[in-house]
């Protein structure tokens, strides 16, 4: 059995689990979870040093701040052993780190500096952004591997030259549902319903508002459309819009119910690093609308959705309606969908991190 720490945040999350599973399973790794989350009292110097008002409110961000990051140490049990850091970039101990992520410090600043969205990072002072940056980067200098869900984010990793380009890999992620299918499951059925369902619990940064200010261009198009929400409060989401279901969070067997049921899935992301949900959706066979936009364009491929640019509202509008409409095209791009997330497995991705891991924690 190899052994690894398999480091992860305040919680293990489908993709930590998941894909910690197989590779115990099918790698034989053997993996000792620890979780990087210390308590609150233990942050309040992190608290102070980035108290900030943001719009008169008294806002601090001691969970992302380095000084928090240096406070997490292994046990001295575990403290040689080799590490793998699932979604951030820790370094904690003596042996060896891996790094598995889907974002950079570095894409956030260069958004910010290009006065664009950043949604959850918006509020964070440039000067603490400076700070997380500084410390990645001694992280990268440091790491054996880093490994990332999408091309996007290993070219802005690379382009640092903290860390040599060949250290850098390209893993991907894969689809966390319960249930996988050997032969396309989406039939006419699915046609038939007209009904296009959103998937995402950050409504605003999912593109929720600019989806709900095309619905009426869509329907005055296909009256008989629908539009099921979910994933949000149903108290945050508007509910005056004509043929608009807001379901909120669902258990995922629910959630899985709702996507069979349904002609495609439009997530017109503002700002996305990866998005799961749209493989999720692609190996039930849906077509996807995504946006032309960070990481989106590497995986929902031609003729397996539409990427219409972000905050655009009549390109949005066109893709909803060609995707109800045109019934012949979106049964084909419900082929392609499926075959092309068939590419995405967690088996997959755990031999792309084994065949980097291995040889280094053998030696």
């Amino acid at each position: 059995m190899k052994k690894l720490v398999w480091a992860f945040g305040r919680h293990l999350n489908r993709t930590t689990e998941n894909l910690g599973l197989v590779m115990t399973k099918e790698y034989q790794y053997d993996l000792i979870p620890f979780s990087m989350e210390i308590s609150r009292l233990r942050r309040i110097p992190a608290m102070v040093a980035s108290f900030h008002v943001v719009n008169g409110k008294v806002r601090a961000f001691s969970s992302i701040h380095p000084w928090t990051k240096r406070q997490v140490h292994l046990p001295l049990d575990l403290e040689g052993l080799p590490v793998m850091i699932v979604m951030g970039s820790h370094i904690m101990g003596s042996g060896p780190h891996f790094f598995y992520q889907d974002l950079d410090v570095g894409s956030i600043i260069r958004d910010r500096l290009n006065g664009k969205r950043t949604f959850m990072y918006d509020d964070v002072p440039m000067s603490l952004l400076q700070k997380m940056y500084d410390r990645q980067l001694w992280e990268y200098e440091r790491a054996q591997a880093v490994f990332t869900m999408s091309e996007w984010v290993r070219r802005s990793i690379a382009g640092t030259g903290v860390i040599a380009e060949n250290r850098v890999h390209t893993v991907h992620s894969a689809p966390n549902l319960p249930v996988s299918f050997d032969s396309n499951p989406y039939s006419p059925r699915n046609l038939e319903a007209r009904t296009l369902v959103f998937v995402g619990r950050d409504f605003v940064r999912k593109g929720g508002e600019v989806l709900l200010e095309a619905w009426p261009q869509v329907l005055r198009s296909v009256p008989l459309a629908k539009l099921k929400i979910i994933g949000p409060d149903p108290t945050t989401v508007p509910n005056d819009y004509p043929s608009v279901q807001v379901l909120g969070p669902l258990a995922v067997n629910d959630l899985i119910q709702q996507m069979r049921s349904s002609t495609g899935l439009v997530i017109p992301s503002l700002w996305e690093p990866y998005g799961i949900a749209f493989l999720e959706a692609m190996s039930m066979g849906l077509p996807v609308i995504g946006t032309n936009h960070m990481a989106m364009p590497e995986f929902i491929v031609e003729g397996s959705g539409y990427l219409p640019p972000a905050y655009n509202v009549k390109k949005l509008t066109d893709a909803m309606v060609g995707l109800l409409m045109r019934t012949d095209e979106t049964w084909e791009m419900s082929q392609i969908a499926f075959r092309h997330a068939q590419d995405y497995k967690w088996s997959k991705v755990a031999s792309k991190m084994d065949k980097i891991i291995a040889p280094v924690i053998s030696t």
